[in-house]
């Protein structure tokens, strides 16, 4: 036997094992790059996104509601910037970033996280909003990422009534709290857009994952094309004139980002989506109260929103009224997607009563396995932004089950004979009321799908029901 021959042999074998491993290594780390946990995360660099930004000033003792003040003995966190009069002081708005430590990429896709908080609570390096998982989470993929701290606070008014106050916001004043965040989330896009250099981002590849209030304000940043888009009285009488879209930050460069990931979110005209062709990924509940998964209101059962809070301030006397303008939630949004041929992804588990931000829910499927919402959506949403990030788009296809706009904008209810009584189609723990002709209510409850509700023991006569999540309705009881 020849030994060296044989020695040879096993070292070129041992070699070309070798050079494979490499080759297959960094094959590797490209292809999983957006996908996997490959880097360390840098710590927050907080950066200035636009200077002289007109926030709602709450040093002015006299200029924050009662309603906050109230909450913060009890060591609950407030619902910050509720004011009974606008005053605004100039302070920069701010953005935290994250990277990816030692990366050498020159051009990164880049991950703008928008929190909720109903536009009145949370912040940038909030926990509960995931604000900080997801960016640490994506930065660590290879991601450049940012949480915005963009502008919060809705103007209140308040009425003292015989059992103590009702506190209430108007519409109008929600409307224009949504219209300066939607100013701020496009202030960010330009800020990476204009120093995309400095950061190595791929101006083609910025894109807004938002929850609840960031989702919708995720949505508003890419069909909203300017102001025009948007209702007059955003620029309400007697208060300060809110600008264009562009109206602070950098300017010369576009503020719309290349892909969204809404979450529980909602458009304010439904007409829009047709704006644009931009890749979107829906997430929603078909039993949410306070976003609505078709046509609706924000916040429509302010108790069950507020929880123990809602309690303390029933403990003081105060009633929460919220009224916000016509929303269009994801359901619809789908439907005109599909129909413009426009390629996103709609995640809504139906029938399980799920409701607002199912991060944590859970539920037992028909074999016994217990399955975690929670993971399904970040699973799903990493998924659809690694596709984005590396040009990876499906094409658009037809769906093959009816469309859910048409469930999500059919009644919650139906009556029955002679209106005696009513059965809950769809929805779970729907709040309703019966109300007489001289606005004293006479019956009240919650009904789950499958539920019957008896009205036969109301007198003859008209009355209003209201049912959560549906127009109020005129009906007539006779026997």
């Amino acid at each position: 036997m020849d030994i060296s021959k044989n020695l040879f042999s096993k070292n070129w074998l041992v070699a070309l094992a070798f050079i494979l491993f490499v080759a297959s290594w960094s094959y590797a780390a490209d292809g999983v790059r957006y996908k996997d946990r490959l880097f360390k995360v840098s710590k927050a660099r907080t950066v200035t996104v636009a200077k002289d930004v007109p926030f709602l000033d709450s040093e002015d003792g006299a200029n924050y509601s009662s309603l906050s003040s109230l909450m913060e003995p009890f060591g609950v966190e407030p619902m910050m910037y509720f004011y009974s009069k606008e005053v605004s002081k100039k302070q920069p708005l701010l953005m935290d970033i994250y990277e990816p430590v030692d990366d050498t990429a020159e051009k990164r896709a880049a991950v703008i996280v928008c929190h909720g908080g109903a536009f009145v609570a949370s912040s940038k390096d909030d926990f509960t909003q995931k604000s900080v998982a997801y960016t640490d989470s994506l930065a660590a993929r290879g991601y450049v990422t940012a949480s915005l701290e963009y502008r919060q606070g809705v103007l209140m008014s308040e009425v003292e009534t015989q059992d103590g106050y009702d506190e209430i916001i108007d519409s109008v004043d929600f409307a224009r709290t949504v219209y300066k965040a939607i100013q701020d989330v496009h202030s960010a896009v330009r800020y990476f857009r204009k120093n995309a250099d400095e950061l190595k981002v791929d101006t083609n590849k910025i894109y807004i994952v938002g929850n609840s209030a960031g989702g919708m304000l995720a949505l508003e940043n890419i069909y909203a094309k300017s102001k025009k888009d948007f209702p007059a009285y955003v620029d309400k009488k007697g208060t300060a004139t809110l600008g264009e879209l562009d109206e602070y930050g950098e300017t010369g460069v576009g503020g719309h980002a290349n892909g969204v990931v809404a979450l529980w979110g909602a458009i304010h005209k439904a007409d829009l989506v047709k704006n644009s062709k931009v890749p979107v990924f829906l997430a929603h509940g078909d039993s949410d109260y306070v976003m609505p998964f078709g046509k609706g209101h924000a916040i429509s059962d302010v108790d069950r929103m507020l929880g123990e809070k809602g309690s303390m301030l029933k403990m003081f006397g105060m009633s929460l009224n919220v009224h916000t303008p016509t929303l269009y939630g994801s359901a619809v949004i789908d439907s005109i997607l599909n129909a413009g041929k426009v390629y996103h992804e709609f995640y809504a588990p139906r029938g399980f009563g799920l409701k607002h931000e199912f991060y944590d829910a859970t539920r037992t499927d028909e074999n016994g396995d217990e399955v975690v919402y929670a993971d399904s959506v970040q699973n799903k949403v990493f998924a659809f932004l690694y596709n984005l990030a590396v040009d990876s788009v499906p094409a658009w296809k037809k769906p093959t089950s009816l469309p859910m706009v048409a469930l999500a904008l059919a009644s919650r209810i139906t009556m029955g004979e002679d209106n005696r009584s009513f059965t809950v189609e769809r929805g779970e723990n729907l709040a309703y009321a019966v109300f007489g002709l001289n606005g004293r209510r006479v019956m009240a409850g919650r009904a789950s799908r499958g539920q019957t509700v008896d009205l036969s023991m109301l007198r003859n006569g008209v009355y209003y029901l209201r049912v959560q999540g549906e127009p109020v309705r005129r009906i007539g009881l006779r026997k």
